[in-house]
């Protein structure tokens, strides 16, 4: 009983930071479910006095980083020490949960290459992963699976001489390296390739490569633009596609780097994409009081 409340606590803290939690905040500058968890779980979270929602936020990730370690914490460090502390957001895009052929990619970084980062949390199997591996090395040359750093031998030993990059999350030093991923251009397939993109994007890519799009009914677009694009090199599909894929920019580059944007929701801002606005709203909201 007292296992199943301890995990209805760190379930509670955990949906805090999610998507649609923060998609309400971001359109209304408040969260009823926020304020609810907060009041209801104050005495876990050692609230005595007056706080403002950014310290309720911190002090409930920390707890998750310690003790409830979801994916989302995962992509968070992702999002901070791979994408923000690295990059310039208007020479690098992050896609989040994109479809690449049967599977879904946790987290691409796109800049000069793409780069798949595939998260195995504590709570996750691994019995996916080979067929995960697969799929993206049809899409991306450079892959990396992030895990605990007490998974680290585990996975080592499923990866076996794989080229792909293994990185570990602990809760003091944050990302390590464990193993460089090893480029590999070779299995790079058309076809997975374009179904990555939008059909904007697909068109664009093939008005750059022919000067033009099939002049056919919708119905047959999708299929007389792939019989177009296999006619390609793979490695010229895959440097089209990255084209297109940056252009799926960031509204408010400044406002997502600003230090008033807290670390704990970098990964949130920067899967939502928010507008001024909606900063806005966001930076009212971690100003409120309970």
């Amino acid at each position: 009983m007292k296992k199943n409340l301890i995990d209805d606590y760190f379930r509670s803290i955990a949906a805090i930071f999610s998507v649609p939690t923060f998609k309400e905040i971001f359109k209304s500058g408040q969260s009823d479910y926020v304020a609810e968890t907060i009041f209801h779980y104050r005495s876990r979270l050692s609230f005595r006095k007056e706080v403002t929602m950014k310290k309720v936020l911190g002090k409930a990730y920390k707890h998750l980083m310690h003790n409830y370690r979801n994916e989302y914490i995962y992509k968070n460090h992702i999002a901070n020490n791979l994408l923000l502390e690295r990059h310039k957001l208007n020479e690098a895009v992050m896609l989040n949960e994109l479809r690449v052929g049967a599977s879904i990619a946790d987290i691409v970084i796109i800049n000069g290459t793409n780069t798949v980062y595939e998260v195995k949390t504590e709570l996750d199997s691994p019995y996916k992963l080979k067929k995960q591996i697969s799929d993206y090395r049809k899409f991306s040359p450079k892959i990396y699976l992030v895990t605990h750093h007490s998974l680290v031998g585990k996975y080592e030993k499923i990866l076996g001489d794989d080229s792909v990059g293994l990185l570990s999350l602990s809760s003091d030093s944050g990302l390590s390296v464990i193993k460089e991923a090893v480029e590999e251009f070779s299995l790079l397939d058309s076809k997975t390739m374009m179904n990555t993109l939008r059909k904007d994007e697909y068109s664009n890519l093939l008005l750059e490569a022919f000067g033009d799009v099939p002049k056919v009914a919708n119905i047959k677009f999708y299929r007389a633009c792939l019989a177009l694009i296999e006619k390609l090199d793979p490695h010229f599909v895959h440097a089209l596609s990255l084209k297109q894929l940056r252009t799926r920019a960031f509204h408010e580059e400044r406002m997502i780097q600003s230090r008033e944007t807290p670390e704990e929701i970098k990964h949130i801002c920067l899967t939502i994409n928010p507008n001024k606005t909606e900063f806005q709203n966001l930076y009212n909201f971690l100003n409120l009081t309970m």
